[in-house]
Order: structure tokens, then sequence, then C-alpha cells
């Protein structure tokens, strides 16, 4: 009997510590003020463009997404899409790059190479029906054309991804348990670190990072010797030393940011552009009516001296839950998890 009492006081203790530490991370707490240098444009024609990347030498975005409120709903799902939108372009709209894929397509997180000789390679995850891939794509002026789909049984719960190569990636599993498993609860309400990082090096796949409390975006810097990985449930960014002959990666610093990291996309300079969740609650209340908004916070972060700035603060009105914020010159292009649209922000100049 003491030594049920014993553990029965354990996990009170346990669930009661992490309960605060739910409420600091989930930003109950955290005071929130709009705020924007510069003015946005809504762009419609997407569905759930959660995440997206800019082609910095073209200005072109590619966008992935599909409608996931029919999926979590149960419903069937209809086709997901590629989509690319030209910076160049005044006039531009959202252009559905994969027009013909099946309903099986559910693109999730996406990455472009391009490679020394200026060959451009799409990498894209895609939850499909029967198991979860990576499909790639070759980019060429025709459009996207399929080069292969990877898959294997580190490839469980994928959100985002980065490429390396033409053939290696890295990729983070946000989730160590399903949805349909009976501890996923607990893995989300604990914070447990239990998620994490996987490296493909176009044969193999192999751990390169553990003991993450939601591992969510994944970039690597300019020359490679960098990874960066949201620990989205921790409200951390973790910063790896890489080794680019092996993919081996080495735990290098941790910053606390304010709310839930989502995707990391490269400024120019260096930086980083991620998007946060400030409000984790909201968040959880809007998957679950799509009349509730969730507050978006895009936040440049400096890796080297740790400088927080942000750059897009809404209550989300105009865009709830962003996922992803990506700057090319004075444009910020902001996407979501959810809404039916992103954003086309022009930056003020001492931005």
């Amino acid at each position: 009997m003491r030594t049920f009492l014993v553990i029965l006081g354990a996990l009170v203790v346990l669930i009661v510590w992490r309960g605060f530490e739910f409420v600091q991370t989930a930003g109950m707490l955290r005071e929130l003020e709009p705020q924007m240098a510069g003015s946005c444009k809504i762009v419609p024609g997407v569905v759930g463009p959660e995440d997206h990347t800019i082609d910095a030498e073209t200005g072109i975005v590619y966008l992935s997404g599909y409608d996931r409120r029919t999926v979590m709903a149960g419903g069937a799902a209809t086709p997901g899409a590629i989509w690319s939108y030209d910076l160049n372009d005044p006039q531009a709209v959202p252009i559905n790059l994969t027009p013909n894929a099946g309903a099986g397509f559910l693109p999730h997180g996406i990455s472009l190479y391009i490679g020394d000789d200026g060959s451009r390679r799409l990498f894209v995850i895609n939850h499909g029906k029967e198991k979860q891939t990576v499909e790639v794509f070759d980019v060429t002026p025709l459009g996207l054309v399929k080069v292969k789909s990877v898959t294997g049984e580190l490839l469980h719960s994928p959100n985002d991804l980065v490429a390396v190569s033409p053939e290696a990636f890295y990729f983070s599993n946000d989730h160590r348990y399903l949805p349909e498993d009976a501890l996923r609860p607990l893995e989300d309400f604990l914070g447990l670190p239990l998620a994490n990082a996987v490296y493909f090096d176009g044969e193999n796949f192999t751990v390169a990072a553990e003991n993450v409390a939601g591992a969510n975006g994944i970039n690597v810097s300019a020359d490679g010797q960098t990874l960066y990985l949201s620990a989205a449930r921790g409200g951390a960014l973790y910063t790896y030393d890489r080794d680019i002959e092996t993919g081996d990666l080495s735990f290098r610093a941790s910053l606390d940011l304010p709310g839930l990291p989502d995707n990391i996309e490269l400024a120019g300079d260096g930086k980083l552009l991620i998007a946060l969740h400030p409000k984790a609650l909201a968040l959880l209340a809007h998957f679950g009516d799509k009349s509730i908004n969730a507050p978006s916070h895009i936040v440049e972060v400096d890796p080297l001296s740790g400088e927080v700035e942000t750059l897009f603060l809404s209550l989300g009105a105009d865009i709830s839950a962003a996922s992803t914020g990506a700057r090319w010159e004075d444009r910020l292009i902001i996407g979501a998890i959810l809404d039916e649209k992103f954003l086309d922000c022009t930056l003020s100049a001492n931005n």
C-alpha cells in the first residue's frame, strides 16, 4: 500500500509539474499585441498551405497543402497540391503544379534543392493512404516531373524535411505515437521528448537526433554545416553541428521561443524565419471550429546572438495558425495550416 501511495504521489507531482509547464509553453498567460511593419494582401485559391519555400534566384514560391479539416473529420480526402506563385508578377495567382494528383496525395513539408549545375529538385512529404512517403520531383520548364517515392519504417510521423543533396534529406517525426495510439495524449500533454529527426542518405535511414518534444520544422544553414530543428512542444529551437560527409549531428544549443515553433525558413543574411503558435489552446480551438481564430506570429531569429525580432503578429482575423513565413527581398509570404489562403506581405524599408 505504501509503495502504491508513493507511486501515486509521484504521478500527481509529475502531472502538476507538467501542467504548470504546459501553461507556460502554451502561452496561456501571454499577452499579444498585433504588429506588422508593412502591408499584406490575401491570396485565395489554395487549401491548407501549411508549408512553402521560395527559390531565391527566381522569386518563385512553392507551396504545399491539402484540406486537413475534411481529413480530420474523417471525410473523403480530396487531392492536395503543390502550387507555384511568382513574386515577380504583380498580378500573380497560385498555379496548381500537380493537377492530376490522386486522392492519396496529401502533401505536407516541402524542400527545394538547387544543384551546382542549377538543376532543381522538390522534396515533399506525402501523408498517403497506405503509407508515409517523400515524393521527389524534378523542377523543369514544363512543370514538375516525378522522380521517385521514398518510404521506410522510420518515416512514421513526418512533418517537415530539408534536402541536402539530390538524393539525401533530413526529416522530422513530430510524434513517437500515432493519433490512434492510447499514449498519444500523454505524449502531448506531458511534453514527452520522444520525437526525433531522421537522415536518409539516398539508400538508408538513420536516426540523427533524438529526445525532442514535438520535432517540427527543420532546415540547414547555407553552408550545410548547421542543422536547425524546432521543438514545438518544447517551445524551443535546437541547433546541431552537422558532419557534411556522414550526416551525423551533434547537439550545440537550445533557444527558447515565445510560442510553439513550426516551420523554419532561411533568410539571405543567415538569419531564420520561424512561424510560432503563441496560444496553443487557441490553436486547438481553431482546429475544432474554423470560425475561431488562432493567432499567428512570424519571427526572425539570429542563431548566433539569439536575438528574436517580430516581423508579423496577428490575432488571426487575416490568417489563423500561420505555419510558415518565408522572405524574398521586401516580401514576406505567410502560409497557414488550415486556411484556404495565404498572405503576400510587403515589408517597410526598415525591416
